[in-house]
């Protein structure tokens, strides 16, 4: 009997486990390319700005890509563009080493950056497509096992490649992780039907129309600059805190891509399990917890007093990061109920990459006068200040749409 019944939890959870199987090893390939970039731009001398703009360019064609992606998914389906992003970003990971310089670097992560959209809008449409099924409850497990990859094992997987093989080697492996999710993505992508030639052609003008939203909802506005600014201060995070504890602190790269891991760890755990902490404070109050615990975790950073400020630092920023994660996307798919789920997921996935390559950029920029640990009191005030807003202006009130106002969802390119 119990055999039987986890045979139906199998079958009835068939695609979720095999979702989590392609975005966990997606975000693995992910997770150690980013790594393993940092510590070859450290290898290579770079500076406080050529940092800056290496890590500014993994957002580039994420940014210019996101919308088009959408539109381009409905007329050639998720599983050609998954597979063409994941071949051509392990094809330019793997010419890297091909010429030891900061430029050539700097390149190969531009056209890189353009491939990405390609791979997670692609998992997040065909995730999206089933969550009626799933329930909202594993809204946010999408992000939670891509993590799995990217924040846990990404990491250490990229310190004991750098330990163990020369660059060549290091970033022909990347090229491998990159490809291995291909050969399992038709396990979800097989059962989505695509439009093809009867969806409307990318234009201007529709991508003109998504963008327009931001206009017509105050919450859509606040909510993607909250997750513009949490995505500041994950990407600044995530790419600069190993070069600063190898630079300030004299921690081996293992040591300090440890922290990384140790931050990717909890905020997993957040994204899973804040949800019920979100539902009983409230949005309102939730985000004022989320802020107050960004603004802590990123004071402990800024103190140039000894390494145990990181550490305490950066689990804190897992909780404080993965908490604000689930209240924004548990506004979005609100916004989503009167705007269109499409139409909000597509414009939400702009936000990100905006966020990572201005927190890189600015950063990157102010750190060549002031340095990399010390951009983390600036932003801590500007969370401190999130924490006051929330507190007298809470813009969480739908906007009324006109109702003779057309929608067009950008996945299905359908008129609602």
């Amino acid at each position: 009997m119990a055999k039987h019944w986890l045979l139906n939890k199998v079958e009835k959870n068939r695609f979720l486990l095999a979702f989590m199987l392609v975005a966990s090893t997606a975000g693995l390939g992910v997770g150690t390319a980013q790594i393993a970039v940092s510590l070859y731009a450290v290898h290579l001398h770079a500076s406080e700005v050529q940092l800056g703009l290496i890590a500014a360019a993994q957002s580039i064609g994420i940014l210019l890509m996101g919308i088009p992606t959408g539109i381009l998914i409905n007329r050639f389906g998720p599983l050609l563009l998954f597979a063409l992003g994941s071949l051509l970003a392990g094809l330019w990971y793997g010419l890297i080493p091909a010429v030891g310089q900061v430029w050539f670097l700097l390149g190969c992560i531009v056209l890189v950056s353009f491939c990405m959209p390609l791979r997670f809008i692609s998992l997040n449409t065909v995730f999206m497509s089933q969550l009626n099924r799933l329930g909202t409850v594993k809204a946010g497990w999408f992000r939670g096992t891509h993590m799995i990859g990217f924040m846990l094992l990404g990491p250490l997987l990229a310190v004991w490649l750098s330990n163990h093989l020369v660059p060549s080697g290091v970033f022909a492996v990347i090229a491998l992780l990159f490809t291995v999710p291909v050969f399992l993505s038709p396990l979800i992508f097989s059962g989505y039907e695509v439009a093809g030639k009867q969806a409307p052609k990318l234009s201007f003008q529709l991508i003109g129309q998504q963008l327009s939203l931001f206009k017509r909802d105050i919450t859509l506005r606040f909510t993607s600059l909250f997750e513009l600014l949490d995505s500041a201060v994950m990407g600044y995070f995530t790419f600069f805190i190993v070069v600063i504890a190898i630079r300030n602190y004299g921690f081996s790269p293992a040591v300090a891509a440890s922290l990384v891991t140790l931050y990717g760890g909890v905020y997993m755990a957040a994204l899973f399990g804040m949800g019920v902490v979100v539902q009983a404070l409230g949005e309102k109050r939730a985000y004022q917890l989320g802020f107050g615990l960004v603004a802590i975790a990123l004071l402990c950073l800024a103190l140039p007093l000894s390494a145990f400020w990181l550490w305490l630092g950066s689990p804190l920023l897992g909780v404080g990061l993965g908490t604000l994660n689930v209240i924004n996307l548990s506004v979005f798919a609100r916004i989503g109920q009167h705007l269109g789920m499409a139409n909000v997921s597509a414009v939400s996935l702009t936000c990100g990459p905006s966020g990572s390559m201005l927190g890189s950029l600015i950063g990157g920029w102010l750190a060549h006068l002031w340095g990399l640990q010390a951009i983390f009191f600036p932003l801590c005030a500007v969370f401190v200040a999130l924490v006051v807003l929330v507190q007298f202006k809470h813009p969480f009130v739908r906007a009324v749409v006109p109702a003779k106002e057309p929608r067009i969802d950008i996945l299905t390119n359908s008129y609602e």
